[in-house]
């Protein structure tokens, strides 16, 4: 069977990226060790170690109305001195302006973003992709707890909020990197859609596709970007194979025979020209002693019992993407750069394997 030759939306077959965090200190640093490997496509680090401000939660929650970082505890709180119609007036006068300056990142709240950006324009060969993310708005939704034991996500008028003041941050981002000629690669990171389904998750399916439906549509109003999804965990992954993303990425290494239950909806979504990014690479579960070889087979085993349950090879192998199984910030810097060059050597290695 000859394979396509044709790149996905531009990107090779088995190209590579990262999540997110990574736990280096420095931003410059950061960058270098993720510029300096070529296979990969360029991302910002969230530099979770360097500053509590770059933790997922209180990254974006500068321009979000009545809701506080948490420094200590690394997260978000709601301020019950907050004035809410004041500060819901203010959001929506900002979001209505001409000037996106509101909506942009704070530098002392993402300094790997301004850095990589920095650093872009002196490379040799300039990359055709860089990516960016956001937290997703159910994380945000849930990881915040208002007055009376209820959660922001079951606030509508905040929520509205939320999922506006997101996708501006993540438009802002998006139209950074189409400035410097390149192509926008924006990831929603929601980890809470772990377990989605069960008792510890109070949500409709409704509810999630709305919520996310809303956000996703927003986005793509900002810009042409390709659009991935993240969740790190195992999910009802029918619900997520049904959203209008570009990239669904999964944690491959640890619940990839979860996502071999959804062969349909799989092929479903790889005809309708949407990739997988398996998350191969493991992170917080990692031995140290993985190889790509050993990685590369897991990887086979995946696809060869989803081209005998009937999924597309030719699609499978060309709208496929590889990445670590999920952000990196918690490891030690050593591993990360070990993990990111195993990253490298998959992404070559899939290639001559599977092309």
């Amino acid at each position: 069977m000859t394979l396509p030759r044709q790149p996905w939306k531009g990107l090779a077959p088995f190209s590579a990226t990262g999540i997110g965090s990574l736990p280096v200190l420095s931003p410059e640093q950061a960058c270098h060790e993720i510029l300096s490997r070529h296979e990969l496509i360029p991302f910002w680090p969230q530099l979770v170690r360097l500053n509590p401000r770059e933790e997922m939660l209180i990254q974006y929650s500068p321009p979000l109305p009545c809701l506080e970082p948490d420094l200590k505890n690394k997260g978000l709180v709601y301020d019950p001195s907050c004035d809410r119609s004041q500060a819901l007036l203010l959001f929506y006068e900002k979001l209505l302006a001409p000037d996106d300056s509101f909506f942009a990142l704070r530098p002392d709240f993402a300094a790997g973003f301004y850095t990589l950006l920095k650093q872009l324009p002196a490379l040799r060969t300039p990359p055709t992709h860089i990516k960016g993310q956001i937290v997703g708005p159910v994380t945000l939704g849930l990881g915040v707890q208002l007055e009376g034991h209820r959660f922001l996500i079951h606030d509508a008028e905040l929520m509205d909020a939320v999922i506006k003041g997101l996708a501006a941050q993540a438009g802002y981002q998006i139209q950074r990197i189409t400035t410097l000629g390149m192509k926008a690669v924006l990831f929603l990171d929601e980890p809470s859609l772990s377990g989605y389904g069960s008792a510890f998750t109070p949500l409709s399916r409704d509810e999630v596709l709305s919520i996310l439906g809303q956000t996703i549509s927003l986005i793509r109003e900002y810009g042409e970007v390709l659009i991935g999804l993240h969740c790190c965990g195992n999910t009802d992954w029918s619900l997520l194979l049904s959203l209008d993303v570009d990239i669904l990425n999964l944690d491959a290494y640890g619940f990839g025979e979860a996502f071999l239950l959804y062969p349909e909806e799989i092929d479903r979504f790889l005809r309708k020209d949407k990739a997988v990014a398996w998350g191969i690479v493991p992170t917080s579960d990692t031995s140290g002693h993985e190889s790509a070889l050993s990685l590369l087979d897991r990887l086979s085993h995946y696809f060869d019992d989803l081209i005998q349950k009937g999924v597309n090879r030719d699609l499978l192998i060309r709208q496929a993407l590889v990445t670590p199984a999920c952000g990196m910030g918690l490891l030690t810097e050593e591993t990360s750069k070990t993990l990111l060059s195993l990253l490298s050597e998959v992404s070559l290695g899939a290639r001559e394997k599977f092309l």
